[in-house]
């Protein structure tokens, strides 16, 4: 990208705020700012220093909201050419380095609006981490093949077990992350998910319909459907969406009539959607696993590999007498030997 004739983003307006008052126009009036406007401002694109966001494996974060970065000024870490990229990821080489002012943002279609004339592309080394990902949905691209978007809410949400707390918590784009209170129906459901038709007598698999309708989902949806389809964020403490992983995969096997074989494409579906990077990660070096496994009294391994003993169970998993002839890893410790934690 070329600096010539471009004045640098943080000495612009945007677009939309170019329209002055005229003198026959009466003043604007002045509302108490919403607990949403910092939120709905960071959507369309605020100017940071890079030591305000929090660096995580996959991305950054400010004030709770994933946010990509952008406008980076020209420095020895960076390059000339980079002003006008839009960075993914912190192991960029144009921003590993890098301390100073820029632009952040948690709506790459809503920047791009609101900065029309910098022509902001995601960098050259984003996009192949983005492309390695293989996230489906995430780049939209136009007949000649270049990117033109990046649904932000689809990696908010595949990244969701690193970006956000704990706690039940939902997230819609231009608002503030906000606690849960009531993440699932109060009663075992009488109804069978839309989505997968998985039905078990119990609590804990069907969301609460109420947050269903606020994520643009259907009422009867499973927990595990609702984490890959909503147009929001939802996040369930890792122990419930274990469980509800745990009952889905119950029911699948009840559908199926037997145990399903070591398979990728069973795995990705059944798994609580905070496993699914790990997943992504491990397909590139093993080969299928078996999915909730008891291999010893009281370990169940989410996922499992028989035939070279080999396991991984879940963080919260209590502590007990592992089998002495398998290598287990705990969740988090694999993800940090494999650079995602």
């Amino acid at each position: 990208m070329k600096l010539t004739d471009l004045q640098p983003i943080h000495k612009r307006q945007r677009q939309s705020s170019q329209n002055l008052l005229n003198p026959e126009q009466k003043p604007l009036t002045i509302c108490k700012p919403s607990r949403n406007s910092l939120a709905s401002a960071i959507r369309l694109g605020i100017q940071l220093d890079y030591s305000d966001l929090d660096i995580l494996s996959c991305g950054w974060r400010y004030r709770g909201i994933p946010v990509f970065v952008f406008g980076l000024e020209y420095s020895p870490s960076t390059q000339e050419d980079s002003f006008g990229q839009v960075h993914i990821s912190p192991k960029c080489p144009s921003v590993s380095n890098y301390q100073g002012p820029l632009w952040a943002s948690s709506d790459f279609a809503a920047v791009q609006k609101s900065f029309p004339r910098d022509n902001l592309k995601p960098c050259p080394h984003c996009l192949r981490h983005l492309y390695s990902l293989d996230i489906p949905d995430l780049l939209h691209k136009d007949r000649f093949g270049n990117v033109t978007a990046i649904d932000w809410l689809i990696y908010a949400r595949y990244f969701a077990g690193a970006i956000f707390e704990k706690y039940p918590l939902f997230w819609r784009n231009g608002e503030r992350p906000q606690k849960v209170t009531a993440l699932f129906t109060t009663e075992p459901p009488r109804y069978s998910c839309s989505i997968c038709q998985c039905h078990i007598n119990a609590n804990g698999w069907a969301i609460n319909p109420k947050l269903a309708e606020l994520s643009s989902l259907p009422r009867e949806i499973c927990l595990l459907c609702a984490e890959r389809r909503a147009r929001t964020v939802l996040v369930a403490p890792p122990q419930a969406a274990l469980r509800a992983a745990t009952l889905r995969y119950e029911s699948l096997t009840k559908q199926l009539g037997s145990e399903p074989q070591a398979s990728w494409a069973i795995a990705e579906q059944v798994v609580p959607a905070s496993w699914l990077p790990l997943i992504q990660k491990l397909k590139t070096l093993m080969g299928p696993p078996k999915v909730f496994q008891v291999i010893a009294p009281k370990i169940l391994a989410v996922l499992s590999w028989p035939s070279m003993k080999r396991a991984i169970i879940a963080d919260n998993t209590k502590d007990a007498k592992l089998p002495s002839h398998y290598s287990v890893w705990r969740k988090a410790q694999i993800e940090q030997e494999l650079g995602l934690g």
